[in-house]
């Protein structure tokens, strides 16, 4: 009888076929009337998201399935030292529906290990309270360099910072 054992290399979280989760964030006074116009925004991600630079369309029109934006950050080095090298991602919007407050989205080219990413945006109003939540739900290929716990972390604070920066827009909106 011959036994043939297969030694995997990957972590659990990376055998799986795909990744798939959802972070949210509250805006406890901002109306999702006035949030969403904001989010709404495709090509604006570097207004709310911390750490992106540069969010441009490069293909179709803006708010129109089939823009392809492309967001970037630029990492400086120390003085002294080479700047590090961008990282940086195309996204092609894929849905906006504003009636329904949601925007889904594909990265569809980069350099930060992603194969196939997935991502809806939905601008929820509270039923009991004056404000809203931002719901960024996912679904990708394990993502390289990342666990899936480390991605849910950094989206988790990534929306965390988008709604600060969004309420601070439409509260600004509203003077």
């Amino acid at each position: 009888m011959e036994i043939t054992l297969t030694l995997s290399t990957q972590a659990p979280e990376q055998q799986a076929q795909e990744w798939n989760g959802a972070v949210e964030a509250l805006l406890p006074s901002t109306p999702a009337a006035a949030a969403w116009p904001h989010l709404a925004s495709f090509c604006a991600l570097h207004r709310y998201l911390s750490g992106v630079d540069v969010c441009e369309r490069v293909a179709g029109e803006d708010g129109r399935p089939g823009c392809v934006r492309y967001v970037a950050s630029h990492p400086a080095g120390e003085e002294g030292q080479e700047q590090l090298q961008a990282k940086w991602a195309h996204e092609e919007l894929l849905e906006l529906d504003d009636a329904g407050r949601r925007l889904s989205y594909a990265v569809v080219g980069g350099n930060m290990g992603f194969g196939r990413y997935v991502a809806t945006m939905t601008v929820a109003g509270e039923t009991e309270a004056a404000g809203c939540r931002i719901v960024w739900e996912f679904e990708c290929e394990p993502v390289q360099g990342w666990s899936r716990d480390g991605l849910v972390g950094y989206l988790d604070h990534a929306v965390k910072g988008m709604a600060a920066r969004i309420e601070e827009a439409a509260t600004a909106d509203e003077s």
